[in-house]
């Protein structure tokens, strides 16, 4: 079969060069302000304690996945400032004081119990969805901001210990 519109089939090529390059170019200015925390006014969002303070004495360690960060009450506004919504592997302690994520792949997070608002069951944040009940989600103040992290456990034990070891930190309060 032959073309015989060769300006219009070339024209219309074009314009869905440029349609595509301009999402492109969107998503590269959303993703941005995501990064600078622009688009949850998280623009003077402090960095996170990275180690755990001296007498950080954890009782128990589970090894689980570290699922991201979102704005408290907004579970698909991932946080990406401060590698606060890089999904990794981590192994979650915790001892009266305050709670310790250690990443691999990403910088670790200690949240200290006087931080720490609630810790509650869901079933996703950050964009990730899971199982009914099957996120542990700690909400927490960083600087004027109240965020909220979600971990699961590797395993159904670890997920149980986790809750109970985490309710009855909260109802010591």
């Amino acid at each position: 079969m032959e073309v015989t519109q060769w300006p219009l089939r070339l024209f219309l090529v074009a314009v869905m060069v440029l349609i595509i390059l301009g999402v492109l170019l969107l998503m590269l200015r959303s993703w941005r302000k995501m990064r600078r925390g622009d688009r949850f006014d998280l623009f003077d969002l402090p960095a996170p304690m990275i180690h755990a303070p001296e007498g950080f004495m954890p009782g128990e360690e589970i090894e689980a996945l570290f699922l991201g960060t979102s704005v408290h009450g907004q579970w698909l506004s991932k946080v990406l400032i401060h590698d606060l919504g890089t999904r990794s592997r981590a192994r979650v302690s915790w001892d009266s004081y305050g709670i310790l994520f250690e990443r691999s792949g990403a910088s670790d997070i200690y949240v200290p119990r006087s931080s720490l608002v609630e810790v509650t069951l869901g079933s996703g944040i950050a964009g990730t969805v899971r199982a009914k009940d099957s996120v542990v989600i700690f909400v927490w103040n960083l600087g004027a901001h109240r965020i909220a992290t979600g971990v699961r456990a590797d395993t159904a034990q670890g997920h149980q210990q986790l809750i109970g070891l985490l309710e009855s930190e909260m109802s010591a309060e």
